[in-house]
């Protein structure tokens, strides 16, 4: 190897996964190369604010077999089909929660660690974010103590002021789309998962490779030794990367790989 990279962490959407133009697609030209590496001794992970059951959706396990997933931005770490780490929202705080997106006529969706579901009837939110997520929309399910590590609120942006400020100071609320907010009772960090897998594997993060377009990569940048933004990726990403590769419509993973493993 022309480094000494035995371990990559990439994020899929707008770095694996295309959004560019539609129909969203995968960049097969990475896809392969990340497994040419993997054959060559690496390990590669996929590391994403996707939980598994989006994962399995998409079908992007059909093209790589990753030696472990960072899912729920670092609120679960499988590696080698075990839980390693995740995060845990008690019962009792859910219920909190859906009472209080029920009462601004939102939504919730609870995800557990392999799947999700809705806690009402899908609405014109729920539409509107799978209008440009096109993945099948969860069950509603009877909500009974079941695991969950992390939610989806459903709600439109507008309601943010008056939303926001009755959550504790220490929940965290990242909005992703006009309907759609990543919420958890803890920060989920990159990072965190990353530096979990680097201690299970014992492998020091001078020996780890990240790769990302968005501001959820740059905690994990942080953990590695090789940070590579997407040409495609927010100023603010390619501000804390060591290195810059094409965009994902030019197959940038595929380039930064050839370069330097």
């Amino acid at each position: 190897m022309k480094n000494d990279i035995k371990i990559v962490f990439t994020d899929i959407d707008c770095t694996i996964f295309d959004h560019s133009t539609p129909p969203s697609r995968f960049d097969f030209h990475s896809i392969n190369e990340l497994n040419r590496i993997q054959r060559k001794g690496v390990k590669v992970f996929l590391c994403t604010a996707r939980p598994y059951h989006s994962l399995d959706q998409i079908k992007l396990l059909d093209h790589i077999k990753p030696d472990g997933l960072i899912l729920a931005n670092g609120g679960i770490v499988i590696i080698d089909n075990k839980i390693i780490y995740q995060t845990k929202i008690e019962a009792k705080e859910f219920e909190w929660f859906c009472e209080l997106a029920i009462k601004y006529n939102a939504n919730v969706e609870g995800i557990r660690p392999y799947n999700c579901f809705l806690i009402k009837k899908e609405d014109e939110a729920v539409h509107a974010l799978f209008a440009t997520y096109p993945e099948e929309i969860p069950p509603v399910e009877d909500y009974h103590g079941q695991e969950v590590i992390g939610m989806t609120l459903f709600m439109h942006k507008d309601l943010d002021e008056v939303f926001l400020p009755q959550l504790p100071k220490d929940y965290y609320y990242f909005r992703y789309h006009d309907y759609g907010v990543d919420v958890s009772n803890e920060m989920h960090e990159k990072g965190k998962g990353v530096r979990e897998a680097l201690k299970y594997l014992g492998i020091s993060k001078d020996n780890a490779m990240a790769i990302g377009d968005d501001l959820q990569d740059i905690d994990m940048f942080k953990e590695v030794k090789y940070a590579v933004a997407m040409g495609n990726a927010k100023d603010e990403v390619k501000d804390a990367s060591t290195h810059i590769t094409k965009t994902v419509t030019d197959h940038g993973v595929k380039a930064i790989l050839r370069k330097l493993i």
